[in-house]
């Protein structure tokens, strides 16, 4: 399997919104990986070829389906991706829950913790 530019360019802004949300780094991934940093630049940035195992390892750890999320995949086995998807989360706070609300793309939980006193 060869993949293409576009493939390689999908998997990098995968990679980076998870880098993002996960407050991850490319070094503590690269380890992950079993690379240094500086060969899972490369890798990311086109200067080395992507191989089916780093594909297959990454996306296992960055949580998503490369036959979902590759072009050229997709492609293969004739489908595409939806305009959209529902998620869902599940989040526990250490207090009780007085008020949710949300603007834009943020959810906003305000809760009550009790304090304790020594």
């Amino acid at each position: 399997m060869q993949y293409t530019e576009q493939d390689r360019q999908v998997l990098h802004d995968t990679w980076m919104s998870y880098k993002a949300k996960m407050r991850i780094t490319q070094i503590e991934m690269a380890k992950k990986l079993g690379l240094s940093q500086l060969a899972f630049s490369d890798i990311l940035r086109g200067q080395v070829p992507l191989e089916h195992s780093f594909v297959n390892k990454l996306c296992n750890l960055i949580g998503v389906d490369p036959l979902l999320t590759l072009p050229s995949l997709r492609e293969q086995i004739g489908g595409s991706l939806p305009n959209s998807v529902i998620l869902t989360n599940t989040y526990i706070v250490d207090g009780n829950i007085k008020n949710v609300r949300y603007s834009g793309n943020q959810i906003i939980v305000e809760y009550e913790h009790s304090v304790q006193t020594h």
